[in-house]
């Protein structure tokens, strides 16, 4: 029996609210590695996770702009992939893993950023508050709080740290108000993404998941898995 096609699963003719959760493997294409996988940045090197743990600031903060500055700026030479870019041209409300600002560059306009973004800098003390668009260049320049003067860091979430309490309440919303889930680049077996999944199921959405990996989850939350890479996929649907 043959495959169906995102097409036949989820029509785009307008009437349709989707919501797409997405993970590293939609950036691969883009010559952005995902983390857990075989040959991921964890993989090939594991000292590496606990090195990004909030518990070594200020320490770590150069390591932090190498790591996560450098895949920012990788991500912004590369640019979005086709995958990205179906999915701002279906319109789809973008809840992602991923830190590496391309949902914005292919064009999504409502998109939450569960883990923060490499394309955002704050201020490392917390009493200054400053937070914006990162400075940081492949010069290795490190960028500096405007407003007190003292080192910055990436906008995204440590191990060790919270999400953002309204971010993680709009990707509830997101997931429990769309007619249809895609869930791209990702099992969705890691917490607390994973969660939506069974949320959404609950609230009445259908659950597809678009990604290279056949593993299925178990339980496995979703009404479909269409096994093949975001590149191809996504573009067939939304071209």
């Amino acid at each position: 029996m043959p495959s169906p096609r995102l097409a036949d699963l989820v029509p785009l003719d307008g009437s349709v609210r989707i919501t797409a959760l997405t993970g590293a493997g939609l950036s691969a294409s883009a010559g952005l590695g995902t983390f857990r996988g075989k040959g991921g940045l964890w993989t090939a090197s594991p000292d590496l996770q606990e090195a990004l743990h909030a518990d070594y600031l200020p320490d770590n903060v150069p390591l932090l702009w190498d790591v996560w500055g450098g895949l920012r700026h990788r991500a912004t030479t590369a640019g979005p992939t086709e995958g990205h870019r179906a999915l701002a041209r279906a319109g789809a409300t973008i809840v992602t893993q991923n830190v590496d600002g391309l949902h914005q560059d292919a064009g999504s306009t409502e998109v939450h950023e569960v883990h923060g973004s490499s394309a955002r800098a704050r201020c490392l003390d917390w009493s200054c508050g400053w937070h914006g668009e990162s400075a940081y260049r492949p010069d290795n320049t490190r960028p500096r709080c405007p407003t007190c003067g003292g080192p910055a860091r990436p906008d995204l979430v440590l191990f060790g740290e919270s999400l953002d309490p309204d971010v993680w309440m709009a990707a509830g919303r997101a997931a429990t108000t769309c007619d249809v889930l895609l869930v791209v680049g990702t099992s969705a077996m890691v917490t607390p993404a994973k969660w939506l999944v069974p949320m959404a199921r609950e609230a009445g959405a259908t659950c597809i998941n678009v990604n290279l990996d056949p593993t299925r989850p178990i339980p496995d939350p979703f009404h479909a898995h269409l096994i093949g890479p975001a590149d191809t996929i996504l573009p067939a649907w939304a071209p």
